[in-house]
Formats: structure tokens, C-alpha cells, sequence
């Protein structure tokens, strides 16, 4: 019987691995299609585009101030438009076939990574974001949450989510490992873009792993796929709204540091290295931290947890201005990480635990929509700000506040229940 069918009181909780038996058995091998899948959005997303984003403006004669400018409203059109991706998707993945959808999201990506590699004119890098975003960060990005939410129950949804989170880390690490020393030994961006479109296009095979069966209640045996809220009442609550829109704002702040952190650190005075360096930090300490809050959500409210994260984001904020010396900036990482781990994993696990699986793809689509469309601010709001003051810093200084404020509302508000939804009729 899978762990998805089991309540939590009746298995451990830590999902051992201790043979093929029990990598099937305990639903691994669901979290782990997921977690790949979620690695292979992250071409499409602002932090895979900001490790080529140097050169490729060079490339395209972009690397001046009007061209960055020019560079960050093509992402701003282009993750807006493409967020709309996501209200699609959401509804073909709770009518079809997961597997085919899968498959049939991560070949469209992974062509269209392909021919960004071949662009040279201003209009096809408009294009290609367009699609990029829309195919990546927007569709499968709902893809690859839904395939893990809709396979266990709500009460194990927490844990199950922060090892997805956990094993998608080392592939995002590698992956920027990868491209960074492709860049360090002066592979060019499009040879790197056309070899990661293969990639993805490769990926679609795993699609014929994913299981078939559905989703059982663990003493009537009872298909419990259809339990849960709709879109309209999931809609129709403060807390779907709260929590989506401090993760969105959260998202936008986070995308506009991601896409010019090479450039915010060299105005503080430390070099490429620390760029890296500071990258794969923040990923290993959101990864190791994403388990702990996964037990976390288990005995405390999801806003609670959005709140403490926010503090911490807020504080990281505030200080990285003042950074002097490489530790400083080490530091922010580490901030960044714990707050960054924490929002991801609400991301993922707050939609069904709160509302159940019914619409979850539709109540994720949306979500994820609403990330998206903020996450499209963020790299021209700190464009701006950096044209106006010839400084990161303001922005840095005003979004920590908001998040401190923001952390007051997730403490305050109140959280429903997938139980209290009445069952599909």
C-alpha cells in the first residue's frame, strides 16, 4: 500500500528507503518525477536567466543602462503573459492524464529552450521569454507541485512536500555548478541554453513512471480525489489570498535580486566568485531547512510559519546594503535560504492541506498565476531603482519593511481546514 493511503499516525514519517520495494512503496518515486520536473523549470525562471543574463545582453548589444532597462520590461511582458499559462494547465491537469501532460510540457519546453539558444534580434528574445516563462515558470511549475499534492494525503502533505523540495535541491545545484563552469571556461551562452533544451526534451520519458492509481482514504478505502474545496470557495478565502499574495510579493523581491545579484554584489565590491558562491549557499540552506519546517507544518499553523519566514527575509534585507566583507554577504545567504526554504514549502504544501485535491490544479494554477505576475515586477522595479539612485539599496531598505508588516497579517490570520469542505457530490 502506498504511504499516500496511510494515515500518518499508522507510518514513520520519514519515508525510509531501504530497498526498491519501499522506493515504490512509500511514494519516492512520485516526489522524485515532481522534484525533477521543478528543476526543469528553473531555465524558464528569473534565477536560471540571471547566470546568462551578463552575456547574453552583451550578445544582443543590451549591456548599457537603456538595454537593461529594454531587458527587464521584455521579462516584465513576457512573465505576464506567460503567466496566464497556468490557468490552462491547471484545468487540463485535473481532467487528463498526468503522465501525458507531463510528458507533453516538458518536450514544448525543452524546444523552445533549444531555439532561444538561436535568437539574435530584439523581437525573439521577447518571444522567446514569452514562451519560455509561459511553458517553465508558469505551466510546469503547476505541473510539477500538483503531481506530488494530489499523491498524499493532506495529513502528510508537509513532509511529503519538503522531501520533494529537499530532492530537487541537489539537481538545482548542479545544475548551477554546470552552467557556472561552462561560463568559467568561456562556453557560450547559447551552446550552454541549446544543451539544457535537450535536457528537457529528454526529461519527458519520466512521465511513463508516474502511477495511474488514485488517491484513498486510508480506513474506508474510498476515492478521496474529489474531497475538498472548489476554486470559487478557495477564492473566497482571506487566508488563499494572504498566503499567495506575501509568497507572490516575496517571489518578486527574490526574482529582481536573482536576476541582477551579480551586479548587486560587484556594486558592493566582491567578485563573480562570491556570486556563486552566495548562490549555492542560499540552496543548501533553504534545503536544509525545508525538513524542518515540513515537521513544522505538521504541528503549527501555515501562517505562522509564512510569518516567521517573512522576519527572517525582512531582516536579510536590510542588512546585505551594509555588507563590507565576504562573510557579510554569506550571512545574507544563509537568511535568505532559511526564508526562502520556508516560502517554498508553503508554496507547495499550503494549497492542499488547506483545500484538499477536488480543484487543486485549478487552486494551484491561480496561485502559481499570482506569483508569476508579481515575480514579473521585481527585475524592473530594481532596474529603476538602481537607474534613479545609481543604487540597489532602496529597494533593499523598503521591501524589508513591507515584510515585517506583512509577517504581523500572516500571524493574525486564520487558516481553514481541507475537512471543512464539503466532499465532491
Amino acid at each position: 500500500m502506498s504511504v499516500a493511503n496511510l494515515d500518518a499516525a499508522e507510518k514513520p514519517v520519514y519515508f525510509p528507503v531501504l530497498s526498491l520495494k519501499n522506493f515504490l512503496e512509500y511514494g519516492w518515486l512520485t516526489i522524485l518525477i515532481g522534484a525533477l520536473a521543478m528543476t526543469a523549470t528553473y531555465p524558464s525562471r528569473t534565477h536560471g536567466l540571471g547566470m546568462i543574463t551578463e552575456p547574453l545582453l552583451t550578445d544582443l548589444n543590451l549591456s548599457d543602462s537603456a538595454g537593461r532597462n529594454l531587458y527587464s520590461e521584455f521579462n516584465l511582458w513576457g512573465t505576464l503573459i506567460g503567466a496566464l499559462f497556468c490557468i490552462p494547465i491547471g484545468w487540463l491537469f485535473d481532467r487528463f492524464d498526468r503522465r501525458l501532460v507531463l510528458a507533453a510540457n516538458l518536450v514544448l519546453l525543452g524546444a523552445a529552450t533549444c531555439w532561444m539558444s538561436t535568437i539574435h534580434s530584439q523581437t525573439e528574445l521577447l518571444i522567446a521569454i514569452i514562451v519560455t516563462r509561459g511553458l517553465g515558470q508558469a505551466a510546469l511549475s503547476v505541473v510539477s507541485i500538483t503531481i506530488v499534492a494530489k499523491g498524499f494525503h493532506v495529513r502528510q502533505l508537509g513532509l511529503a512536500m519538503a522531501w520533494y523540495a529537499i530532492l530537487s535541491t541537489p539537481f538545482h545545484v548542479l545544475l548551477i555548478q554546470n552552467v557556472s563552469a561552462a561560463r568559467a571556461i568561456g562556453q557560450d551562452w547559447r551552446n550552454i541554453w541549446f544543451n539544457i533544451g535537450l535536457v528537457l526534451g529528454s526529461l519527458s520519458i519520466l512521465s511513463i513512471f508516474l502511477s495511474s492509481r488514485v488517491l484513498t482514504d486510508p480506513e474506508t478505502q474510498k476515492d478521496i480525489s474529489g474531497e475538498g474545496a472548489t476554486l470559487k470557495q478557495a477564492l473566497r478565502s482571506p487566508a488563499f489570498w494572504v498566503i499567495s499574495l506575501t509568497i507572490s510579493l516575496w517571489g518578486m523581491i527574490s526574482g529582481g535580486i536573482a536576476l541582477y545579484n551579480e551586479d548587486i554584489l560587484k556594486e558592493l565590491g566582491f567578485d563573480t566568485k562570491i556570486y556563486t558562491d552566495s548562490l549555492q549557499v542560499v540552496t543548501v540552506v533553504g534545503l536544509a531547512f525545508k525538513l524542518l519546517f515540513g515537521y513544522w507544518s505538521r504541528r503549527h499553523s501555515l501562517g505562522s510559519l509564512l510569518g516567521l519566514s517573512l522576519l527572517i527575509t525582512a531582516a536579510a534585507l536590510v542588512c546585505l546594503p551594509f555588507a563590507t566583507k565576504a562573510w557579510h554577504v554569506y550571512a545574507y545567504s544563509v537568511l535568505m535560504g532559511i526564508g526562502g526554504g520556508a516560502v517554498a514549502l508553503l508554496f507547495f504544501a499550503a494549497w492542499g492541506k488547506l483545500y484538499g485535491h477536488r480543484e487543486l490544479g485549478k487552486i494551484q494554477g491561480v496561485a502559481q498565476m499570482l506569483t508569476v505576475l508579481l515575480a514579473a515586477f521585481g527585475p524592473l522595479v530594481f532596474s529603476k531603482v538602481k537607474e534613479l539612485t545609481a543604487s540597489y539599496s532602496l529597494a533593499f531598505q523598503f521591501f524589508g519593511g513591507v515584510f515585517l508588516v506583512m509577517a504581523i497579517i500572516s500571524w493574525l490570520t486564520p487558516m481553514p481546514k481541507a475537512e471543512d469542505y464539503h466532499s465532491k457530490s
